[in-house]
């Protein structure tokens, strides 16, 4: 990192599968449209819009972004000033994942640094100081992994849990409520999940037929299904 704290402004156009790993930074993100997938150990959680998701260093976990999501991200190195007025001390970070409450001011900065050009992006600018608010913000967080998603009814959690499994939903009602938190139809996010296990699948070197054969699909359909999702062929 060249700064302590780097914000970026990412929109997704593909399905972004990313590996398991540990974070060499702290970070945050929070979902502006979409959703994201955040899978730590056994558990995975669903980041959606206006939602915030906190992953401290050294953290073990995967990323997934569904196509056409939009989101910001703040990566702070792992020990930032606590304050402009003392610069000798410090601070730690949080130090447990999960979701973390997206106040109005850490929303009005984020937004505010997603509008600055870039010419005007430097740490001793007024933009650097917005970032130090971030970092400020950042030391109070107060995290929870209670629940796979705090926007859901408890009544759907199983469901939720299902549909991350690469499993059909059919209860209607679930249907309708999952649908209204991803913004997509459950199908949609279905095939997302498939594809997800299709692309892993062929990273550790499984050919196409033994993919499809295990996620009980066809070699046609995946390969139909690829390029528009994930931007890639197999």
């Amino acid at each position: 990192m060249k700064q302590a704290i780097e914000f970026t402004k990412n929109d997704q156009t593909y399905l972004y599968v990313g590996p398991r790993r540990k974070s060499n930074t702290s970070y945050m993100i929070v979902v502006t449209k979409g959703s994201a997938l955040i899978r730590l150990g056994k558990q995975e959680f669903l980041i959606t819009q206006g939602t915030g998701f906190w992953i401290p260093f050294d953290c073990l976990h995967a990323l997934t972004i569904l196509p056409g999501s939009q989101f910001y991200k703040v990566e702070i190195s792992t020990r930032v000033t606590a304050s402009e007025k003392n610069e000798d001390k410090f601070s730690s970070l949080c130090k447990e994942a999960g979701f973390f409450k997206v106040t109005p001011l850490l929303s009005s900065v984020l937004v505010e640094l997603a509008n600055s050009p870039e010419s005007k992006q430097n740490w001793k600018d007024p933009y650097g100081r917005l970032l130090r608010v971030i970092g400020d913000q950042a030391m109070q967080l107060k995290v929870s992994s209670k629940f796979a998603s705090p926007h859901l009814a408890k009544d759907y959690h199983d469901s939720l849990s299902t549909l991350l499994a690469g499993k059909k939903v059919i209860d209607s009602a679930a249907q309708t409520e999952l649908a209204k938190l991803l913004d997509v139809t459950v199908h949609e996010f279905e095939t997302c999940i498939m594809l997800r296990e299709a692309l892993k699948l062929s990273r550790s070197g499984r050919k196409l037929p033994q993919i499809a054969e295990q996620l009980h699909t066809s070699v046609d359909t995946l390969k139909a299904l690829a390029q528009p999702i994930t931007g890639e062929s197999f």
